[in-house]
């Protein structure tokens, strides 16, 4: 038990070391970034599908096949979401959510560190900012406008089924919307918009006075969201962060400060050993875990075996996180030959398996490594800039240690087919006993498998809805460019429309300040922060209406020397509202109505699953609450145990460097 004052101090002297190990690495790096080119470096964020029900299908970037939406799966420039009818989704964003409900059809055309942009063809889509840096941007385009989000709140967007009108309702914030003839307008909270055309003129406004099962959803999601306790540990902008409550703990480690232990896993668990691999461009092999808690600690961080369990160690608070595709090392006799791999220990240089620059390579590496307790961050920075010249070579680091190369309980590994065609890892895995684990040679990123059809995520189990669907062939209107990958993917593979996107020529001017729509028109400035998301009650009884793969070029990287400290806000607590039903245009219902009644309502086959693994079931809720966390007096892990076979525990590593 530390003493209250000896903790802080602690904590507060390595949030200092982090500063500094960040930003002696960053020169380092500018220094000699001329080794690589960071216009061909991958964006810092994705989306997480954090929420998939129903009929719901991915058009992964640079594929012409439909393939299953899995939880966990990582979203980026070019992939798109169809959702028949009843489908639901949520994209976890880092500091941000997007939600589409059933018949809804949207892509991502420019995702990275300070922007986010998404087309949404028809249908309906919600989207929670909680907080957003200075000079990032959210855009939603349709095929009526373009909405444009820079401060926190929450927004409602429907685009009627035929396409030619877009309704914008604002929950709470503020925001912009453009059109063609450098039309533009404020959005105000509180307020309904209908548009009716691309220049503006014809628009309706009302007041919001209802809401629907869809709204309802959205505001409960918010509502749990702003009560999770991770924000205190982790960043609010790494991804999937939130799910860490209600799966595990957190106790304060003496040489690594909080580390996650998650709980009731089962026999025979270890990091990146239940999920799959998928190809997504511009990363390559990238890991989609099957557990509800399976993203941010398998994309940032790093895991450790600490008193005989396996504990997440999240990169340091203060930083901008920066996704990776898994922070593993290979190893394996070459392409066609089985394939294996181990977490990275705390200690251990993460070394991409696709192009980086310098500044990316020590940048992806100091975002996701602790302070640490040797104090030894000169040595780091040296390992890494050393290990940089060696990857840019294509060859692997002869004599280079690693926390858990020689552990068996650590590795994990399945045949070159399961690995290339998005099987289930746990039930094809390859033993390997510790002779043959030894002998297995270090992989080099060119030896890696290389991605076949099967390559891009797993067959979609139900069969019935054609895909795509009409609604991605319409153009849109934009105020931001769609990422290069985008146009670069759609010219180069056979079968993929060209762009749909119109870049409208207009010059966005200054937003007015957010104001609160309340009685007596009182005003308040908004804060950086969105200050609280509405709890809806459930909507009442219905009410008539009141009115008639090639890699592609990819997006620039954002510099390392941008990172900078986060400003570390208390999370808003929720308020409570009551709404009457949501208003709804006759003629969209109509419209829906015919559709509902000549749609085919699918079978769904039975999934296999090996008798060995039990997959976990979702809660109730899309997400745990928080009082159900357990209580950190023990650590129910199954395995691995302490026998022989177990890994050196992390705190022994200092010897390795």
């Amino acid at each position: 038990m530390h003493e209250p004052h000896a903790f802080f101090s602690r904590r507060w002297q390595v949030l200092f070391a982090g500063v500094l190990l960040i930003f002696a690495g960053l020169a380092r790096a500018q220094s000699g970034d001329g080794q690589g080119t960071e216009a061909n470096d991958p964006p810092t964020r994705v989306a997480r599908l954090s929420f998939a029900g129903g009929d719901l299908g991915l058009l992964p970037a640079g594929s012409t096949a439909w393939t299953a939406a899995d939880v966990n799966r990582p979203l980026t420039n070019g992939d798109k979401l169809s959702g028949g009818p009843g489908a639901r989704a949520e994209l976890d964003l880092g500091g941000a959510a997007l939600r589409i409900n059933g018949q809804s059809d949207i892509g991502i055309l420019n995702l990275n560190g300070q922007t986010g942009q998404f087309e949404l063809t028809q249908g309906t889509l919600n989207l929670t900012v909680r907080n957003i840096d200075q000079g990032s941007t959210y855009e939603i385009d349709t095929p009526t406008l373009a909405l444009v989000i820079n401060q926190p709140g929450s927004f409602r967007v429907d685009v009627a089924a035929d396409g030619n009108s877009t309704v914008v309702s604002v929950n709470d914030g503020l925001a912009m919307v453009y059109g063609q003839n450098q039309a533009q307008r404020d959005v105000y909270s509180g307020r309904r918009y209908q548009f009716n055309d691309s220049s503006l003129n014809d628009v309706t406004v009302s007041d919001i006075t209802g809401s629907d099962a869809f709204d309802l959803w959205c505001s409960n999601l918010d509502t749990q969201e702003a009560s999770q306790a991770s924000a205190q540990y982790v960043s609010d902008d790494v991804v999937g962060g939130d799910d860490l409550n209600g799966w595990g703990n957190w106790e304060e480690d003496e040489d690594y400060g909080p580390v996650w232990y998650p709980v009731n896993v089962v026999a025979g668990w270890a990091p990146y050993r239940f999920g799959h691999w998928v190809w997504i461009a511009p990363w390559g092999w990238t890991w989609v875990d099957s557990l509800p808690w399976g993203f941010a600690p398998y994309h940032y961080g790093r895991w450790a075996f600490l008193h005989n369990h396996w504990g997440w160690i999240p990169g340091p608070r203060h930083a901008r996180p920066i996704y990776a595709p898994a922070l593993v090392a290979f190893v394996g006799a070459g392409a066609g030959r089985p394939v294996g791999w181990f977490p990275l220990g705390p200690r251990d240089v993460y070394s991409p398996w696709y192009r980086a620059s310098h500044n990316y390579y020590t940048s992806v590496n100091l975002a996701n490594l602790g302070a640490g307790h040797d104090g030894d961050q000169t040595g780091l920075i040296d390992r890494i800039h050393n290990q940089y010249g060696l990857y840019q070579s294509g060859r692997t680091a002869a004599g280079t240690s690693y926390a858990y190369r020689n552990t068996p309980a650590a590795l994990t590994a399945v045949s070159a087919q399961a690995f290339a065609n998005a099987h289930d890892v746990r039930g094809n895995q390859v033993r390997l006993d510790p002779q043959q684990l030894a002998t297995a040679a270090m992989m080099a990123p060119t030896a890696l498998q290389r991605p076949g059809g099967g390559s891009f995520g797993q067959p979609r189990l139900i069969d019935g809805r054609s895909l795509p669907s009409a609604g991605f062939n319409r153009q849109v209107v934009a105020i931001g460019h769609p990422a290069t990958a985008i146009t670069t993917t759609a010219s180069t593979r056979a079968g993929l429309p060209t762009s749909n996107v119109r870049v409208l020529d207009i010059r966005p001017r200054p937003q007015a300040i957010s104001r609160v729509q309340a009685s007596g028109g009182a005003e308040a400035t908004q804060t950086s922060r969105f200050t609280a998301p509405t709890q809806i009650s459930p909507p009442a009884a219905e009410q008539p209406p009141s009115r008639p793969a090639t890699l592609p070029q990819i997006p620039h990287f954002e510099s390392a020397q941008q990172i900078k400290p986060v400003e570390q806000v208390p999370r808003y607590q929720p308020a409570t509202r009551s709404f009457a039903p949501r208003e709804e245009n006759p003629e969209q219902a109509r419209y829906e109505a015919v559709q509902r009644s000549h749609s085919y309502v699918p079978e769904q086959r039975a999934q296999q699953v090996n008798p060995s693994y039990q997959p976990y079931a979702r809660p109730d809720t899309p997400r745990p609450e928080l009082q159900t966390r357990f209580q950190p007096e023990t650590h129910p892990q199954s395995s691995p145990h302490p026998h022989a076979s177990a890994p050196t525990p992390a705190h022994g590593e200092g010897n390795q460097h």
